[in-house]
Order: C-alpha cells, then sequence, then structure tokens
C-alpha cells in the first residue's frame, strides 16, 4: 500500500513538472492544483483531502503568478516612466526590461508627444511601443500605446488608471 501511494506520488510530481514546462501561466494554477489534489487524494485515500488541496494549492499558484507578473509589469511602467520623464517633446528613445527571470523581458520604443502642466503636477503624454516578434515576422506595423507620466516627489510615475488597455491583461 505504501508502495502506490510512492508511485503515484511520483507519477504525480512528474505530471506536474511536464504541466509546468508545457504550460501558460494562466494554467499552471489549475493543472498543479489538480496533480496535488489527485497525489494527496491517493496517497492519504480520502477524496476529500485531495479536493481540499487541489483547491489550496491552485489558489496559491494563482495567486503567486498574478503578484510576480503584476510586479514585472510595474517594472516595466516604472522603466518606461522614468525615461518619458527624461526626454523633452518630440524626443524618442528605447526602453527595455530584463527580469532576474528571463521570462517576459520586453523593449519598445518611446515617444513623448506632449508636455503639460497641472495645479498637482507636471505631467507628460507619451507613445510607446512594445516590441512583438510575432508582429515583426508577420510584417505588421508595430503597435502603439498611449500612457501619461507626472513627476512627484519621487520621480516620474505612471499616471494612468490601469488596466486601460490590453497590453496589461495580468490586472484584470
Amino acid at each position: 500500500m505504501r508502495i502506490c501511494g510512492l508511485a503515484a506520488a511520483v507519477r504525480a510530481g512528474a505530471a506536474l513538472g511536464s504541466a509546468l514546462l508545457l504550460s501558460a501561466c494562466a494554467s499552471v494554477g489549475g493543472i498543479t492544483g489538480a496533480v496535488a489534489g489527485i497525489a494527496s487524494g491517493s496517497a492519504s485515500g480520502n477524496p476529500a483531502v485531495g479536493v481540499a488541496v487541489g483547491i489550496g494549492v491552485q489558489a496559491g499558484i494563482d495567486a503567486t503568478i498574478k503578484t510576480v507578473l503584476r510586479r514585472w509589469s510595474q517594472e516595466e511602467q516604472a522603466r518606461i516612466a522614468a525615461l518619458v520623464g527624461s526626454l523633452e517633446t518630440g524626443q524618442q528613445g528605447p526602453w527595455e526590461v530584463r527580469h532576474a527571470v528571463p521570462y517576459a523581458d520586453e523593449q519598445g520604443e518611446v515617444r513623448v508627444v506632449r508636455a503639460f502642466t497641472t495645479p498637482l503636477a507636471d505631467c507628460k503624454e507619451a507613445l510607446f511601443s512594445v516590441d512583438d516578434v510575432g508582429v515583426r515576422l508577420a510584417g505588421q506595423p508595430r503597435p502603439y500605446y498611449v500612457t501619461t507620466v507626472c513627476r512627484g516627489t519621487q520621480g516620474w510615475k505612471w499616471a494612468v488608471a490601469e488596466p486601460a488597455v490590453a497590453r496589461w491583461g495580468v490586472l484584470h
């Protein structure tokens, strides 16, 4: 009986590893939760334990992935805002973000289209692009997005309420 439980756990671990390698971020939590639920339900002999463990694992993985992706989006926004703040109206420059884990590294161009002052802060409006290999290979024009950044006490910051466009889909 104990060997069967160990074999089930090994199979579950192999399935989990494969799922992580082959899955997109959106499905990792569900697959991981299912594998953990099946393994724990098999090991304990109680399906209720398996369901509870599966739901808990899925929730934890999903929350962790959303937190990491949100942080990465904030890094991109901060990098773009700092560059926009350093440019004058009409100027453009490249931006890029390289994460500690080499996944979802992004780059593109930014162009300041106008500067304006509000009663609260100096602000700039800019167009920015995100390089997309698929778009480049298809010969399509690079998509541009619009943002506003404003200077605060801690420098230039993203001033647009998000998620305003599908670009920041992880924040939905």
